[in-house]
C-alpha cells in the first residue's frame, strides 16, 4: 500500500476489485480530499461571481457597460462560472424576498432551503427542515444587524429608530427627544435623577427645568451633565459627538471622570477612546435647523465624518476606508432623509470618487484609483 495517500489524483486501480478495510479506508480519504478541493474552488468561484456583481453596481455608465461585457466574458468561458454567478443572484434574491415579508410568512426560506437541499433526500430535507430554517433565520437577522451597525440588545432598548426615521416623544418629565440614524436609548427616571443612555444613533434633547433632579445623557465614552436646555449627541464606533444649541453642558471621559469640559452655546465636541479634541465652533441656528427639516448641515468637515451620518440613515450602510478619504473636507447642506441623493451629490462635488452598489443596498465609496487597482 502506497505511504500516502493525501498526494493520489486519483483511486490506485487495485483499491477497485479489493474489499479490504484498508482499501475502503484509503478510497474514503481520497473522497474526502476530492471533496474539499471542490468546495474549495466553489467558494473560490462564488467569491468572483460577487465581486463582478459589486462592480456592475458601479455609477459610471460606462464602467458599468464594460463590467457587463467582462462579466459575460467571464460566465462565458467555464459553465461553473455560469452556475456560480446563478447562485449568487439567485441568492440575493432569496434574501430580498424574506427581508421584504413583512406578515411573518416563511414561505420563501423555506424555498430556498429546498432548492440548497435538493440534492438530499426528501426525508432527510424534511426531518432537518425546521432546524435549518431556524439557523437561516438566526443566520440572516445577525448578519442584518452586523451590517447595519445594530445589535440584538436593541430589541429590548425603551426607545429606538430605523435608518430612515425621525422619532419625536415627551418623556415622563416633560423633555422632548428626538431620535434619528439608527438611534436606540434606555431611560432611567427616578427621584434623584434623570439619565438617557445612548446606546447608538443621534438624539436631540430640550430639557424641561427640574432642579432636584439633574439630567444626564450617558454614553460608551460620556457622561454628559445638562445645564441648559438644547443639545444633540450622537455615538457611533467609539465616536462621541456632543453639539450645542442653547445654555451649555458639562462633559465627563468615562476613562477620566476627575476632569469636566464645559460646552457652550455654538460649540462641538467630539470624544474617542484617545480623549477629547479641542472645542470647536458651529452655527447653532443652522444645525439645529437642520435637524427640524432633516438635513445634515457642513462646514469643512472630513468625509469619513459625512459618510458615518449617511451611513447611520441608508438601509444597508455605506462602506468606505476612512483612512484614504479624510483628506477631503465636505461644506454642503445634505437630505439625511434621501442619503443615496446625499451620495449622489457628494460625486458630483468630488469626481474622483466613485460608488458601487450591491442589489441596491450595500453600497461602497472609494477613490477612483483605489477602484482601478482592484
Amino acid at each position: 500500500m502506497p505511504a500516502s495517500r493525501r498526494n493520489w489524483a486519483s483511486p490506485p486501480a487495485w483499491c477497485r476489485n479489493t474489499w479490504c478495510r484498508p482499501c475502503c479506508t484509503a478510497t474514503a480519504g481520497w473522497r474526502t480530499e476530492v471533496a474539499q478541493q471542490a468546495r474549495s474552488e466553489a467558494d473560490r468561484l462564488a467569491e468572483q461571481a460577487a465581486d463582478w456583481l459589486v462592480r456592475l453596481g458601479g455609477d459610471d455608465p460606462a464602467e458599468r457597460a464594460r463590467c457587463r461585457q467582462g462579466f459575460a466574458r467571464w460566465k462565458a468561458a467555464d459553465p461553473r462560472h455560469a452556475q456560480a454567478a446563478e447562485r449568487i443572484e439567485s441568492f440575493i434574491e432569496r434574501v430580498q424576498g424574506v427581508g421584504q415579508a413583512s406578515d411573518g410568512n416563511t414561505r420563501p426560506a423555506r424555498a430556498a432551503l429546498d432548492a440548497a437541499l435538493g440534492s438530499r433526500s426528501r426525508q432527510r430535507a424534511r426531518r432537518q427542515r425546521v432546524g435549518a430554517l431556524l439557523v437561516v433565520l438566526a443566520m440572516a437577522f445577525t448578519a442584518s444587524l452586523a451590517l447595519t451597525g445594530g445589535s440584538p440588545g436593541d430589541l429590548l432598548a425603551d426607545l429606538r429608530s430605523g435608518e430612515t426615521d425621525w422619532v419625536g416623544r415627551t418623556l415622563p418629565d416633560g423633555s422632548r427627544i428626538t431620535l434619528s440614524g439608527r438611534a436606540a436609548i434606555d431611560l432611567h427616571f427616578d427621584a434623584a435623577s434623570r439619565t438617557i443612555r445612548l446606546r447608538h444613533g443621534d438624539i436631540r434633547i430640550e430639557v424641561a427645568h427640574d432642579a432636584a433632579r439633574p439630567f444626564y445623557v450617558e454614553t460608551p465614552l460620556a457622561r454628559i451633565r445638562a445645564l441648559g436646555t438644547r443639545f444633540a449627541v450622537s455615538h457611533e464606533q467609539d465616536r462621541t459627538r456632543v453639539e450645542m444649541f442653547e445654555s451649555k453642558v458639562s462633559v465627563q471621559a468615562l476613562a477620566s471622570p476627575e476632569a469636566a469640559t464645559v460646552v457652550h452655546a455654538g460649540e462641538r465636541l467630539l470624544l474617542t477612546r484617545q480623549g477629547l479634541s479641542a472645542i470647536e465652533h458651529l452655527d447653532a441656528a443652522r444645525i439645529e435647523q437642520g435637524w427640524q427639516r432633516h438635513q445634515l448641515v457642513l462646514n469643512d468637515r472630513p468625509l469619513p465624518e459625512v459618510l458615518a451620518q449617511l451611513s447611520r440613515h441608508r438601509p444597508g450602510g455605506i462602506r468606505y476606508d476612512a483612512a484614504a478619504l479624510q483628506g477631503l473636507r465636505v461644506s454642503a447642506v445634505l437630505p439625511l432623509d434621501r442619503p443615496d441623493e446625499a451620495l449622489q451629490l457628494l460625486l458630483a462635488s468630488f469626481p474622483e470618487l466613485r460608488l458601487r452598489t450591491l442589489a441596491g443596498r450595500w453600497a461602497w465609496v472609494e477613490l477612483a484609483e483605489a477602484q482601478a487597482q482592484k
